[in-house]
């Protein structure tokens, strides 16, 4: 079973015994999901190939919403898969849980607010390896 650090509003979260807290299972599978799709692509210089560029296919673009949906709903499909191939990477050298892997995308749903359309909302559903449901939503806003 592998482990990392739990995270919680960008903060590493410290446990009431003074350690730092763990996540693991499926809450670290949708903790590395959401590291993956927030994480701008390109912005870690060692490797410009983690993260998606959703942000910038969402913000901004003159796009009417069915093509930002679907080039958006693509690059987080991207991001997502390369999430799967890094899994199987890291299960070849270490003892990895099956409800901490991606077995199946099941939906990348992506709302545009009705009062601001500026502001969406990703929804990822994704099934683990040991057969549970995934759910995890962020929203993507411009920078003000």
């Amino acid at each position: 079973m592998s482990f990392d650090f739990f995270i919680q509003q960008g903060d590493i979260v410290i446990g009431e015994d003074g350690d730092i807290q763990k996540v693991e299972n499926t809450t670290k599978l949708e903790q590395d999901i959401l590291k993956m799709v927030i994480t701008p692509l390109g912005s870690n210089i060692f490797h410009t190939w983690y993260g998606s560029a959703i942000t910038k296919s969402l913000v901004g673009t003159s796009f009417d919403m069915q093509m930002t949906s679907t080039i958006a709903s693509g690059q987080l499909r991207t991001a997502l898969e390369t999430l799967q191939k890094l899994q199987k990477l890291q299960a070849s050298a270490q003892i990895i849980s099956p409800s901490e892997q991606i077995a199946a995308i099941q939906k990348v749903q992506i709302e545009r607010n009705a009062v601001d359309p500026r502001f969406f909302t990703i929804i990822i559903k994704v099934v683990a390896k040991d057969l549970s449901s995934v759910q995890t939503r962020f929203n993507v806003k411009p920078s003000l």
